[in-house]
């Protein structure tokens, strides 16, 4: 066997290498050109590949070979730094010249082996697959109506409200106008909220707002409404972007490998690579100290792993990647209480970049006519795998003063134990927009600070600390020590000390035990004490409850405290509306509410209503009444008498799995797809269309003239479509039409026959016995 496979190998180089080399040689010496060394075609593997390269080698007298430099190229290997030999044009190399490179050369075989080691081979440049969505689902004209009454009474009086948001979409974008109503003492009013038109830009990952907005802040401004125009740079519309930056890791492998990639412990790439050194981009970091650790893995089951660690953080940018946010309009005032008043001139603009995986610098400046302005800066920077340094610098002041704005930070952030600290001082005569207007209320220097860590089996403690002080009131200290203590299937416990010194001091502290029955239920025990002013009182609180599911059902809520106090809630959750009940009594004071909360929708030329719209939303058209809907694996809806339901809650820009259970169709349907993906526009409706049709099936026994039956394995033509038939004529069709002919082939035989028509309302009606009559044979045309 070994001889036969040599020898085909043989012939099969001589015929499609050995011999037009032979023919390029003998041409080469009637031309006069001599070559120094001899011309051989073997097959070259390198480091234990499988199978080979037939390539064109050179051998010199003492039998070592010569690769050319593309071949070198193919094999990967780098090209030695020796003097290359020049032969018909192209350029040579000895395979020994490779620095710990070792050469075999089986003749026989006509097989060289080649083995080197790995930094003898070029770059392999692995990428960690990204996690891509599916693309963004466009919106189909519609609108939306979403709604919300209440009724409460508390103390003696009583006050009713509503709610009311109106969204019309279509595919350029959605517009939204919302108002809210209040009725009390005999006395009605109405105010307008926020009216909005968004048309997201998807290729740019930039979206336009013009109407009423909240502008950006930046690293250390105040956010304020507004009404007039708004572009930001929106990374919400790509979910599966990773805005921090990425890793970098790398290896080598003496042989064909396979390589895993682990952050924390979890998978994040795999995949197979060549010998020689290997550089995995992209991998994602989670935030805060981490490793990242390689493994690679030979065919032979042997294993080397690398580990390195890092660190990322959220306020990170990757390199080349950048953030920007323009707000321009006038300032809105009195919001909630007056529905067009409208203040000075504002405008507000940051920009923040990633300069490398190291550096991100933020620009942010405001102003607001004829009162503040300001502009300064922020960078962030990692500080190798210790963790980020940031820190603050601004110029703001208004007509009468300016001032200066200065602050720094760190943070650092491991699975064991973090620390972070941020401080802000303001001179006395710095402002900025949304500064209170009171002067000495006016912060003077603002200091956050919290650690935590680990204790492995007894829980983890946290401390933090915040000091807030100013210009002429008395500064505010807040301290709280909290630690929490897994008790596995015993619930958890939770304990919290805090202490407030300054104007208000007081001292709480809060006990708590929680421990989960089912996925839905829970019950919870609560002890509170303190001192001082706007401290809790001191009481025994117990908590049981239900959570409402995702779909239509209820939830509820009971509590009973020591000091008196009670609170009994319940939820429930209709396919058109929510309904929630409450009665409640607190430190004397008893109240009960109602409130009704849902929407109207129309799309696809259909008005429902459904419970209250506060993403993006979907019709999923099925055809079929009384079919579960599932959303990401969870029950959300049955299908109408129409074979419709309404998706109230979808999550935009992101891909929602939709999808249902063939098994809970009808026996007379048939489906394409159990599932479609739909990624909607923000606060839009699309249609999800399954294709699921209607099948008249049936089964009969196909017999001929003279009643046996039509062989198995017959062909049945009917109504456009094929069937095969079983044994002893048995044949099951899914398009069953009384009086249409339809027709049987086997062999050279074929017949032709006519199905009766089904009676009664079976699914799957059994028509009979058939027969079906021989076809006549055509008779010849003579000549």
């Amino acid at each position: 066997m070994a001889a036969t496979f040599a020898k085909r190998r043989i012939l099969r180089l001589t015929i499609y290498h050995i011999l037009p080399l032979l023919l390029a040689f003998a041409s080469g010496v009637a031309a006069g050109a001599a070559e120094p060394l001899t011309e051989a075609v073997l097959e070259v593997s390198v480091n234990e590949t499988t199978g080979g390269e037939a390539l064109v080698v050179l051998r010199d007298a003492q039998g070592h070979l010569w690769l050319e430099a593309s071949d070198l190229a193919r094999l990967r290997l780098l090209q030695p730094a020796v003097e290359a030999h020049r032969a018909q044009g192209r350029d040579y190399f000895p395979l020994l010249a490779i620095p710990g490179a070792t050469v075999a050369v089986d003749d026989f075989a006509q097989h060289v082996t080649v083995t080197a080691p790995p930094v003898a081979f070029g770059m392999t440049r692995l990428s960690a697959p990204a996690r891509r969505a599916s693309g963004l689902t466009a919106a189909d004209p519609g609108a939306f109506l979403n709604y919300q009454l209440s009724d409460q009474r508390i103390a003696g009086s009583n006050a009713a409200g509503a709610f009311v948001e109106l969204g019309a979409f279509a595919a350029p974008g959605v517009l939204t106008n919302s108002v809210v109503a209040r009725a009390e003492s005999g006395a009605t009013r109405a105010v307008r909220l926020d009216t909005t038109l968004t048309h997201d830009f998807v290729e740019r990952l930039e979206t336009l707002n013009l109407g009423d907005a909240v502008s950006d802040p930046g690293s250390w401004g105040n956010a304020v409404r507004f009404a007039g125009l708004r572009w930001v740079r929106n990374f919400a519309i790509r979910p599966d972007l990773v805005t921090t930056p990425l890793l970098t890791t790398g290896g080598s492998a003496v042989v064909p490998a396979i390589v895993d990639v682990f952050v924390n412990n979890q998978r994040v790439s795999s995949g197979s690579i060549p010998p020689g050194p290997f550089i995995v981009d992209n991998v994602p970091a989670v935030s805060g100290s981490g490793d990242v650790r390689v493994v690679v893995r030979d065919a032979l089951g042997r294993e080397q792993v690398m580990t390195q660690p890092f660190y990322s953080g959220v306020n990170m940018l990757a390199a080349g990647l950048s953030q920007y946010a323009l707000d321009v309009g006038r300032i809105r005032e009195d919001y909630a209480l007056a529905s067009f008043h409208y203040g000075p001139v504002l405008t507000v603009a940051t920009y923040r970049r990633g300069f490398s995986d190291a550096l991100t610098l933020e620009a942010h400046g405001e102003f607001l006519a004829g009162d503040a302005g300001a502009f300064g800066v922020n960078g962030a920077v990692r500080t190798g795998q210790f963790g980020i340094l940031t820190a603050t610098l601004a110029a703001g002041g208004d007509l009468h003063d300016h001032g200066m704005l200065t602050g720094l930070g760190f943070e650092r952030r491991e699975r064991d134990a973090s620390f972070v600290v941020n401080t802000l001082y303001a001179s006395s005569g710095f402002r900025q927009i949304g500064d209170t207007a009171l002067a000495g209320a006016r912060f003077k220097q603002r200091t956050i600070a919290q650690a935590s860590v680990s204790l492995g089996s007894t829980g983890s403690l946290s401390l933090a600390d915040v000091l807030e002080t100013y210009r002429t009131l008395p500064r505010q200290n807040t301290v709280s020590l909290t630690h929490n203590l897994s008790l596995g299937l015993r619930g958890s416990v939770g304990l919290t000390l805090s202490r407030t010194t300054g104007a208000t001091a007081s001292n709480v502290l809060y006990l708590s035990w929680t421990m989960g029955i089912t996925d839905r239920r829970a019950v919870t025990v609560n002890a509170t004490a303190g001192t001082g002013p706007g401290a809790p009182v001191t009481e025994l609180y117990a908590t049981a409850m239900q959570n409402a599911p995702v779909g239509p059902g209820s939830g509820w809520r009971v509590s009973s405290g020591s000091a008196g106090s009670y609170d009994a809630d319940w939820r429930g959750q209709f396919e058109p509306l929510d309904i929630e009940l409450e009665s409640a009594r607190t430190q004397g004071t008893a109240g009960s509410s109602i409130f009704v909360r849902g929407a109207a929708t129309y799309l696809d030329g259909e008005l429902h209503a459904v419970r209250a719209v506060t993403s993006s939303f979907a019709v999923v058209d099925i055809g079929v009444p009384g079919v579960p809907v599932y959303l990401d694996n969870q029950f959300v809806a049955h299908t109408n008498d129409h074979g419709r339901a309404i998706l109230h809650n979808l999550r935009a820009y992101e891909d929602n799995r939709i999808s249902i259970d063939p098994q809970e169709l009808p026996l007379d349907t048939t489906i394409g797809a159990r599932s479609v993906v739909l990624a909607p526009a923000f606060r839009s409706g699309v249609v999800a269309r399954f294709p699921v049709e209607r099948i008249h099936a049936g089964t009969f026994r196909l017999v001929r003239d003279d009643g046996s039956a039509v062989p198995a394995g017959g062909i049945v033509e009917l109504n456009g479509a094929s069937f095969p038939v079983a044994l002893d004529g048995l044949t099951y069709v899914t398009s069953l039409d009384g009086g249409r002919p339809g027709t049987a082939a086997w062999g050279a035989e074929s017949c032709t026959f006519k199905l009766p028509t089904p009676t009664g309302r079976d699914l799957l009606p059994d028509l009979g016995t058939v027969t079906c009559h021989a076809d006549q044979p055509q008779q010849r045309r003579r000549p």
